[in-house]
């Protein structure tokens, strides 16, 4: 049986210069993020999420600049 996967949040853009990213959320809220340690097949590890105007902020230990933030844009978080 194949596994399902749920999409949780999806990249809006780059926020700030030090590669944190601003999420769209679809999950319930932050917390409900928060319990994942990695998104996308382990491609993302989450190092912080934090509530910032009706969606979140992250933080991945890939992304360490804003370019690399901005080409995450639209990705969606699995």
């Amino acid at each position: 049986m194949a596994q399902k996967t749920v999409t949780l949040a999806a990249v809006a853009g780059a926020h700030g210069v030090t590669g944190d990213v601003r999420l769209k959320l679809f999950a319930e809220s932050v917390d409900s993020l928060k319990r994942y340690k990695s998104f996308n097949d382990g491609a993302l590890t989450l190092k912080s999420l934090r509530p910032h105007k009706g969606g979140a902020i992250a933080r991945f230990a890939e992304i360490t600049d804003r370019n690399a933030a901005e080409a995450l844009r639209s990705t969606l978080l699995t």
